[in-house]
């Protein structure tokens, strides 16, 4: 499989989950719910879809070819834990902007605290990629010398 075709699986797969992320939050933002958990989770895989379009995109190719897969997981890792710090805030702004309380669901001072953790996503980010693209290499590697 050339580096091309594995580019674009890789976007077909990263646009449907955008489009089922997409469906999931519509559907949590009718919900009445102010559970941190859901809207983290919502946000991370938010993050992961974006991330992975932004990593298909042409401007990152001869970037990612060039580096090794362990590399590159770590930078897509570091890339997915800083987006899921922002759109997680982001999320949560939306629904309070949507239900529009008088007390809102989720206030500021938690929008805040999500921002904050950031440098901490982006590292946890960045190591859980460059554990999994040890895996990957390790794999890669096995089946060469089958």
């Amino acid at each position: 499989m050339s580096t091309d075709q594995l580019i674009q699986n890789r976007s077909k797969g990263a646009r449907h989950l955008l489009l089922v992320s997409g469906i999931a939050v519509l559907l949590w933002s009718g919900m009445e719910d102010s559970d941190a958990l859901l809207v983290t989770l919502l946000g991370a895989l938010l993050a992961t879809a974006t991330g992975l379009m932004l990593l298909a995109s042409p401007r990152f190719r001869p970037v990612m070819a060039r580096e090794s897969i362990p590399r590159q997981g770590a930078f897509a890792g570091a890339l997915i834990g800083t987006l899921a710090s922002v759109a997680t805030p982001l999320l949560m702004l939306f629904k309070d902007l949507r239900h529009a309380h008088i007390y809102p669901d989720y206030p500021a001072g938690m929008m805040l605290a999500t921002l904050e953790r950031m440098p901490a996503w982006a590292l946890a980010g960045g190591l859980a990629g460059f554990g999994i693209g040890l895996l990957l290499k390790l794999a890669d590697d096995r089946r060469e010398n089958r």
